[in-house]
């Protein structure tokens, strides 16, 4: 059933509301502890959120052992935090044994399967990704930059994503014509998408002109272009990923804790994906002491 207008907009100030509430915590957060608190942020977020993507599973009929698979993704990403420990990979690979070993103790071959599986989907999804946005801040230090730096990369990064969240969701409204992904999410359209993305080029830009001296140096126009549209064609993968998770579980949202967005899962999913690979790209294509000539 298509909500109607007043239903529509009742639900666009309760999320207004749970919006304004969420950046006042992050804000306050991140002036008091900084990019400890940034990471604590994000150490936090990633553990509710794989806690009710495993509350997911078990209402579609799987199995994950819950208490293992959650302290598993806070060893990874509290393990990610140290430049000199263990990195994710070797601590996932800990995990993984971890898990298939509890779940072979069980005696039964269709047990097994389904909680391996379902705890290693969650663990590889959610804390794994979270990895890449708290190990980036390692990397930007050795390059010389410090807390404010990372702060900034890491919420241009996020705002552009979420920009395209709502332009996807204003445009798709008033111009969406043709369905983009009609069995998994029947609401988004290719022209939601297109105005998503346009939504997060503009504010890509506006932003690097706004705080340019905080983020790194060889970020120019057009590589802000393109990880601006990077981060927004991933951002609609990991919203697809959670529209699947909820039909398959018959569930509208993953969670009550905020009025008009959902549960942490619903405000994390279009980071899910984004986020780590706007940190490879970064990592790869961006030279932190590089000068900006014109555009490039």
């Amino acid at each position: 059933m298509v909500p109607g207008k007043g239903e529509w907009e009742k639900q666009m100030i309760k999320r207004t509301i749970s919006s304004i509430l969420i950046l006042v915590i992050v804000s306050l957060t991140i002036c008091l502890f900084e990019a400890v608190g940034c990471v604590g942020l994000i150490f936090l977020a990633g553990l509710l959120t794989q806690w009710e993507f495993y509350k997911l599973l078990r209402k579609m009929g799987q199995m994950p052992l819950m208490a293992t698979g959650i302290i598993c993704g806070a060893l990874l990403m509290f393990g990610s935090f140290y430049a000199n420990g263990p990195n994710p990979a070797e601590l996932l690979c800990l995990s993984m044994t971890i898990v298939v070993v509890q779940a072979l103790l069980s005696h039964s071959l269709e047990i097994s399967k389904k909680c391996i599986m379902s705890t290693v989907i969650g663990i590889n999804c959610i804390p794994f990704m979270c990895c890449f946005p708290i190990s980036l801040y390692h990397e930007m230090s050795r390059h010389g930059l410090g807390s404010g730096h990372y702060i900034c990369t890491l919420f241009w990064m996020i705002l552009v994503t979420k920009c395209c969240d709502i332009g996807g969701m204003f445009v798709g409204k008033r111009f969406g014509k043709h369905k983009l992904a009609i069995n998994f999410s029947p609401k988004k359209t290719v022209e939601g998408l297109v105005g998503g993305i346009l939504f997060s080029n503009c504010a890509g830009i506006i932003l690097l002109f706004l705080c340019g001296e905080w983020l790194p140096s060889g970020l120019g126009f057009v590589k802000a272009i393109a990880l601006s549209t990077l981060l927004a064609i991933f951002s609609l993968v990991g919203d697809l990923v959670e529209s699947v998770v909820k039909r398959l579980a018959d569930e509208k949202d993953s969670g009550t804790i905020f009025p008009g967005i959902g549960g942490i899962f619903d405000l994390m999913d279009s980071l899910l994906f984004s986020i780590p690979l706007g940190v490879l790209y970064l990592k790869y294509f961006i030279h932190y002491f590089q000068p900006i000539h014109g555009f490039y």
